[in-house]
C-alpha cells in the first residue's frame, strides 16, 4: 500500500509540475504573439492576402495587345469576267491589205486591193467583252493586331470569382487596427455600442491594382468599332459562386436578395433552354464540342520547321 500510494504521490506531483510548465509556455507564447500580433498583421498576412487578390483585379483588368505576323502563300483560282469599253494603243506598225471599191465622178473602180499601215502609237477604241482566267499564288504579308480587354471575355468570370473569394479577407484586414492605441480606440466604440463595419471600402479596395509596366491600345484605331451584330456574345445571366456566404452576401446583397448564386444560375440555366441555347456555348465545353478532328483523324503538332500550325495525320492503321 505505502508503495501504490509513492507512486501515486509522484504522479500526482509530476502531472502538477507538467502542467504548471506547460502553462507557463503558454503564457508566454501569448504574450509572445500579443508583442507580435501586428506585426504579423502587416507585414505577412494582409501583404500576403493583398498580393493574391490585387493580382486577381489586375488579371481582370488587363488587355491583351498582341501583334500576329502572318506570312503565307496561297492559290488564287477563278475566271474573272471583263467587260469594259477602252482604248488600246499599237505599240509597232501594224501593216493591213484590205479589198475596195472606188467611185468618183470620172472613176469607177471595183476590187481593188489596198495597202495600209497603221502608225505605232495609234490609240484605237475597242469594246473586251472576255472572261480573263487566272490561276495565280499569292504572297500574304500581313500584321494583325489584336487588342482584347480580358474582362470582355469569358475569362472574366473565374478571375472575378476568385477576387470575390479574398474580397472579405483583405476588406476586413485594412480595416482591422493596425496598432495598440488603434485596437484600443475600436474596443471602445464597440463597448459605447458604434456600429463597426469591417468590410466598409477603404483605400485598398478603391484601387487595389496600381497598373502595368507595358501599355495597351496605344495608337490602336479600331477599339470603338462596333462588333458585327452577329458575333455578339448572349448574356446568360449566370453570376460567380463567390467565396464565405456570409461574407458575399455583404459585398453583394443584391445576388443574395434573388436567393443566392445557386438560385440565380439553376433560372438562368432554365432561361437559355428556353431560348434553345446549347449548354456547350457557355458551360466550358466550347472546345470539346467544337475543336474536334474527323473520324478516324487525330491533330498532332507537326515537327517540321516550316510548319505553320496544327496539321492532320492518319490516325494509325488509317491509309
Amino acid at each position: 500500500m505505502r508503495v501504490l500510494r509513492a507512486i501515486g504521490k509522484f504522479i500526482w506531483r509530476s502531472m502538477i509540475i507538467f502542467s504548471f510548465i506547460v502553462n507557463i509556455i503558454l503564457v508566454v507564447v501569448v504574450i509572445a504573439l500579443a508583442v507580435l500580433l501586428f506585426d504579423i498583421k502587416n507585414n505577412v498576412v494582409t501583404p500576403l492576402v493583398a498580393g493574391l487578390h490585387s493580382s486577381f483585379v489586375g488579371l481582370d483588368e488587363s488587355t491583351i495587345d498582341w501583334t500576329i505576323p502572318v506570312r503565307d502563300t496561297i492559290p488564287v483560282q477563278f475566271s474573272l469576267p471583263l467587260q469594259q469599253n477602252t482604248t488600246v494603243v499599237l505599240t509597232e506598225a501594224v501593216p493591213l491589205v484590205v479589198g475596195a471599191s472606188i467611185s468618183s465622178p470620172t472613176l469607177q473602180l471595183s476590187g481593188v486591193t489596198v495597202f495600209l499601215t497603221l502608225p505605232e502609237g495609234l490609240e484605237l477604241p475597242v469594246a473586251l467583252d472576255l472572261d480573263v482566267p487566272v490561276d495565280q499564288e499569292l504572297d500574304i504579308a500581313l500584321d494583325v493586331r489584336a487588342v482584347i480587354p480580358i474582362n470582355q471575355t469569358q475569362l472574366h468570370d473565374p478571375i472575378n470569382n476568385l477576387r470575390l473569394v479574398f474580397e472579405p479577407l483583405i476588406r476586413g484586414l485594412y480595416n482591422l487596427p493596425d496598432d495598440y492605441n488603434q485596437a484600443l480606440a475600436l474596443a471602445q466604440a464597440v463597448m459605447n455600442g458604434e456600429s463597426v463595419n469591417l468590410l466598409e471600402d477603404n483605400d485598398y479596395s478603391r484601387r487595389p491594382w496600381p497598373g502595368y509596366s507595358l501599355t495597351a491600345g496605344l495608337g490602336y484605331q479600331l477599339g470603338s468599332e462596333p462588333v458585327p451584330p452577329g458575333n455578339l456574345p448572349v448574356n446568360t445571366g449566370i453570376v460567380p459562386q463567390g467565396g464565405i456566404p456570409a461574407l458575399d452576401e455583404q459585398l453583394r446583397p443584391d445576388v443574395y436578395t434573388q436567393g443566392g448564386p445557386d438560385t440565380i444560375n439553376a433560372l438562368a440555366a432554365q432561361s437559355l433552354a428556353a431560348q434553345n441555347v446549347p449548354d456547350w456555348l457557355f458551360d466550358g465545353t466550347y472546345g470539346a464540342q467544337v475543336v474536334r478532328p474527323p473520324d478516324g483523324v487525330e491533330y498532332n503538332v507537326s515537327p517540321a520547321p516550316n510548319d505553320l500550325g496544327i496539321l492532320p495525320t492518319p490516325a494509325p492503321g488509317q491509309p
